[in-house]
């Protein structure tokens, strides 16, 4: 079925677009080897697939964004529903020689990536690569209760097979720095980079978790039957790669079974961030909880009315009128300003602890 008409029925859960209010006009002349100080980069973005055949001739899809150098063919595209995206598909990537530092983007439930293209954005203008997932049959277009309810430890897996894929890619690999690799994430994404930043689940609450719904009499009993009760591939699934994790509005933590002791095992630095009134995502249960046990967390509570879908893209009229609830912020909330903010939040994080260098050129 057409997923437009699933997220008009409350089958899934949509978001919206934007990015960063302080992006210029582009011009290929403008960028070259080097930026100017004050300078962005344009941003480009491609859609990629592989296949893993490890576990099944499995596909993984996933969009690359990056730092471009933009001809005169080079035309921004509209993405559907959203606004205030500049982003230019199958661009050239600036080539310098620079390996720059990724950035891996887990999505919300329900959700992918594109959701929070701004924040893609935002990212690669300023030098990063950033590559957002389409969670492996847990996206907008392919979902199922086995991935989005049940195995829910793919996610963190798949992150780490998307890194692998990107730093053996012949034309990607070169680009990219291994050692100064981080995961953002938001909602069950932010919960997926507290888990493969290092946090644990406990394995008894996650199996309580999983019988739950394999038990749950609302779900067709031909879904339910092949819900597997087994902790033990949720018990390991930490990269050592990951260097640093920026988890918005992360949850839900006490339902997936991460407790204090498993909260505590995050050792990377983390940069917690949620909305005060965050109604999907509580945070005193989950994001003021996880700042609190994790060792070098610092925690970020937007104050006033401002709500779990804050981190997705801004909508235009088409956006508003189909999804009120995800793109209809309260009043006084104004996503443009907060998107700015989110996003030097997120790169004052990241340059300091993937130890991003930026001087006069850059």
């Amino acid at each position: 079925m057409n997923p437009t008409l699933l997220a008009k029925r409350g089958l899934i859960r949509p978001a919206m677009a934007l990015l960063s209010c302080c992006i210029a006009m582009w011009s290929a002349m403008t960028y070259a080897q080097t930026i100017q100080p004050g300078a962005l980069y344009p941003v480009g973005m491609k859609q990629m697939e592989y296949v893993d055949t490890a576990q099944g001739n499995r596909h993984l899809a996933l969009t690359l964004f990056y730092p471009a150098l933009l001809s005169n063919a080079d035309k921004p595209m509209h993405m559907v529903f959203f606004t205030n995206l500049h982003l230019y598909k199958n661009a050239q990537v600036v080539s310098d020689n620079v390996k720059r530092p990724l950035i891996m983007f887990s999505h919300g439930h329900g959700s992918n990536g594109l959701y929070y293209a701004w924040f893609a954005e935002y990212m690669a203008s300023h030098g990063y690569i950033v590559a957002t997932l389409y969670h492996y049959r847990a996206n907008t277009y392919d979902a199922t209760i086995m991935y989005t309810r049940s195995k829910l430890w793919q996610r963190p897996v798949d992150i780490s097979k998307d890194i692998t894929f990107l730093l053996n890619d012949k034309a990607w690999g070169p680009h990219i720095d291994p050692n100064r690799i981080g995961v953002a994430g938001h909602s069950q994404g932010g919960f997926t980079s507290l888990w493969i930043g290092g946090a644990m689940v406990n394995a008894d609450k996650y199996l309580a978790y999983q019988r739950a719904w394999k038990n749950n009499e609302l779900v067709p009993a031909s879904l339910r039957k092949d819900l597997p009760l087994d902790a033990g591939p949720a018990l390991k699934v930490a990269d050592s790669r990951v260097k640093a994790v920026f988890a918005m509005a992360p949850g839900d933590l006490p339902g997936f079974g991460m407790d204090e002791q498993g909260v505590a095992q995050l050792k990377v630095p983390a940069y917690i961030i949620v909305g005060a009134r965050d109604t999907q995502a509580p945070p005193k249960d989950n994001a003021e909880f996880a700042a609190k046990y994790a060792p070098h967390a610092q925690l970020d509570v937007m104050p006033g009315l401002v709500d779990h879908e804050i981190f997705a893209n801004e909508c235009d009229q088409d956006g508003r009128d189909t999804w009120p609830e995800a793109c209809i912020d309260a009043p006084g909330v104004d996503r443009t300003s907060l998107h700015a903010y989110i996003g030097n939040a997120a790169l004052k994080f990241f340059d300091t602890n993937l130890k991003v260098q930026r001087n006069s050129l850059n």
